[in-house]
C-alpha cells in the first residue's frame, strides 16, 4: 500500500505544480471579467453619448407635430360638421 500513487488536490498540494496553476487561471479570469466590464463601460458611454441635447430637440420636434396633425384633425372634423 506504501507504493500507491497519490492523484488529485493533495498530490498536486505535494509536488508544488497546482497553486501554480490557479494562480494562472485565476489570473486570466480576472483578466477576462475586465475586458468584459471595460467593454460594458465603452458600449454605455457611447449609448449616452448618442442621446445628448440632440435627443430632447427631436422629441420635441416630434411632439410638435403630434400637435399640428392634432390640431390639423379637429379643424377638419369642424369644417365638415
Amino acid at each position: 500500500m506504501a507504493g500507491l500513487r497519490r492523484f488529485g488536490a493533495a498530490a498536486a498540494g505535494r509536488a508544488g505544480i497546482g497553486h501554480a496553476v490557479t494562480d494562472h487561471h485565476t489570473k486570466h479570469i480576472i483578466r477576462q471579467w475586465d475586458r468584459e466590464i471595460e467593454d460594458e463601460l465603452r458600449r454605455e458611454a457611447a449609448r449616452n453619448a448618442a442621446g445628448g441635447p440632440w435627443k430632447a430637440v427631436v422629441w420635441a420636434a416630434l411632439w410638435l407635430l403630434w400637435l399640428g396633425l392634432l390640431v390639423l384633425l379637429l379643424a377638419h372634423t369642424r369644417a365638415l360638421g
